[in-house]
Order: structure tokens, then sequence, then C-alpha cells
């Protein structure tokens, strides 16, 4: 019965401690707004969380923004040894792919787009390399220089032996007669014909490299991909130097941040903070448990 009696102290301070303890977590969050007795502010609402939530919104946002999601850590992050030994990778992981795939050029640009965009796209870079080699060939210089090479070659051949001597003299004093009028035919023909042979040939062409096997375009020009990685991990650095502080400068994370927390419903923070912080949650219980316990024990030896 004495034993009964020495124990009542600590078992009720105990479960006053752990009682003390978890209503102040509770506390913490709840009630999520100020409550009133008519006009009276009833003291300690809303919780401390909800109370302070535009606080600690942004002092968690100025911590991410300026301490772990900043332009030094993130570049450090991202020009890692093992970041670029990834990129490098990948471009010889698509190298073996594309060297061992049978499917046509066609079937892999399917995979990005519609026949109808991959026709259009098709369409219009025919449209515009069959326009742009056009130009060069319609230029009354090329068919000047056409005709100059033609006549070299003529009297070269005319040349040989002394009839062709005698021929050759003949021939170049009508030489600039001959080197006009042949140009004027060449750049009229090449005016008449050669947007439309061009654009035959460039269709032809782009079909059948659309119908080849990728292996086979890419079968002995391994030297391509070496210069795609120097090339992809050149702009790559260049991309995260240059432009991921402004990038970040223009995202504002810290706002972002701010924005999410404070966006964010009372009851889904609660929920999140306790699940994650059961366990320390939890032993902040016992802990009242014990130190209630404690203290029980020695007002009885006192």
């Amino acid at each position: 019965m004495q034993f009964i009696t020495f124990m009542i102290g600590p078992l009720v301070g105990a479960a006053i401690g752990g009682f003390t303890n978890r209503v102040a977590i509770r506390m913490l969050f709840r009630p999520y707004t100020a409550k009133y007795i008519g006009k009276l502010h009833i003291p300690l609402t809303p919780g401390i969380i909800p109370k302070e939530k535009a606080n600690i919104a942004k002092a968690i946002g100025s911590t991410i923004s300026d301490n772990l999601l900043n332009s030094q850590v993130l570049s450090a992050t991202l020009l890692s040894d093992d970041m670029c030994a990834k990129l490098s990778t990948a471009v010889d992981t698509l190298q073996t792919r594309l060297l061992s795939s049978q499917a046509s050029l066609r079937h892999h640009l399917l995979r990005y787009l519609t026949p109808d965009e991959l026709d259009s796209l098709s369409t219009q870079l025919q449209s515009d390399a069959t326009h742009a080699i056009y130009l060069k060939l319609a230029d009354k210089a090329l068919g000047d220089k056409v005709a100059s090479l033609a006549i070299d070659q003529v009297m070269q051949h005319l040349s040989e032996g002394f009839l062709g001597s005698i021929k050759a003299g003949i021939f170049d004093l009508l030489r600039n007669s001959i080197q006009s009028r042949l140009a004027d035919i060449i750049n009229e023909m090449l005016h008449n014909n050669a947007q439309q042979m061009v654009a035959d040939l460039l269709h032809t062409e782009v079909d059948r490299l659309l119908s080849m096997p990728v292996c086979d375009i890419c079968r002995g020009k391994e030297e391509l991909f070496d210069r795609l990685r120097t090339i992809l991990l050149k702009a790559y650095r260049m991309m995260v130097e240059n432009s991921l502080p402004r990038m970040l400068g223009t995202l504002n994370i810290q706002r972002i941040v701010e924005d999410r927390i404070n966006d964010m419903d009372m009851a889904e923070t609660e929920q999140l903070v306790t699940t994650i912080m059961s366990k320390e949650l939890k032993a902040l219980v016992w802990f009242g448990v014990l130190l209630g316990f404690i203290m029980g024990f020695v007002t009885n030896i006192i």
C-alpha cells in the first residue's frame, strides 16, 4: 500500500508530462485560425506555425535560395566530373543504339514528330534549300565562269599539233563573242530549269535518306560522334556558366518556395510535418513522460 502511494506522484507526473508535451506539439498547428469570444481574442490562437506562416515561408525560401539552390551550388553539381561523364556516356549510348538500328531515319523521326509534321518539315527544308541553291545557280557570274572554263577546255584540245595551233588561233579571235553567247545560253538554261532540277534532285535524295537504315547513315562516321561529344560538352558547360545565374534570377526560387508554402493548407502542412518528424515528435512526448515521472519521484523523496 505504501509502495502504491509512493508511485502515485511519479505516475501522475509522467501522465502530465506526456499530456502537456502532446498538447504543446498540437498547439504548434492548432487552431489554424484565430478564435474569438465575442470581440475578445483568445490567447495562443491561431497556433504558432499558422500565425508565423508567412515569416516561416520567407525564411525557408531565403535559406533554400541563398544556400541550397544558388548558382554556385548548382554550377558545382551540374559541372561535376560525374555529370559530364553521364553526358559523355549518353552520347556513347546514342552512338551504339544508332549503329545497331535497322530502322529507317523516317521511323526514328516519327517517334518525335507526327507524319504531317515530318512531311511539312521535309517540304519546308527542301523548299528553303532549293531556293538558296537556285539563287547561286541563277547568278549571271556563274554562266560567265562556266563558259570561260568550257572555252579553255576547247582551246586546250584545239592547240594540239600544227593544224591545231592554227585552229586555236582562229578560235581565240572569236573567243569573246563565243564565250558571251555561251554564257547567255547557260544562264538562260539555269534560269529556266535550275529550280525544278534542284527541287527534283533534293526530293529524290531526301526520300532516299529518310528511307535508309540509321545504321547505314551512321556507319563510318564515328568521328562525327566524337565531335558531337566535344561540342555538346562545350555547349553544356557554356550554358551552365553563362545562363544559369540569369535563369535562377528569372525563376526567383525564393519567391516560388514562399508562394508554395503560403498556398499550402495548414492541415496539409501539419500532416507533412508530423509524417516527416513522427519519430522525433513521439520521442518528445515520451521525454515528457520520463521527465514528469522523474520530477514526481524527486518530489516524493523531498
